[in-house]
């Protein structure tokens, strides 16, 4: 599943130059990451303010950062319910 995970998110390059390669793919990620790491794991893990973001590099490396440290507290079961969420991206 990481592998799937972390081949996905290598399309958000973290020297991205344009918005168009850093998409809303990665902040949606990033929040249920941390939605389903509070919810399932009863882990507290402070959000990406994606807001605050001003390049799209940021944005790629901070959420990529942010998706790999939260899927990487989850218990296995946590883990294969968020990859089950987004099987459809990971898998495409």
């Amino acid at each position: 599943m990481i592998q799937k995970i972390e081949k996905f998110l290598e399309q958000f390059l973290t020297d991205a130059t344009s918005w168009r390669q850093a998409t809303d793919e990665v902040r949606d990620l990033a929040r249920v990451s941390r939605e389903f790491l509070d919810e399932y794991d009863g882990i507290k893990v402070e959000a990406v303010d994606f807001t605050a973001i001003k390049t799209p590099a940021e944005w790629n490396t901070l959420g990529r950062e942010s998706i790999m440290r939260n899927y990487n507290m989850m218990r296995p079961r946590t883990q294969m319910l968020f990859f089950e969420r987004f099987e459809d991206w990971f898998n495409a």
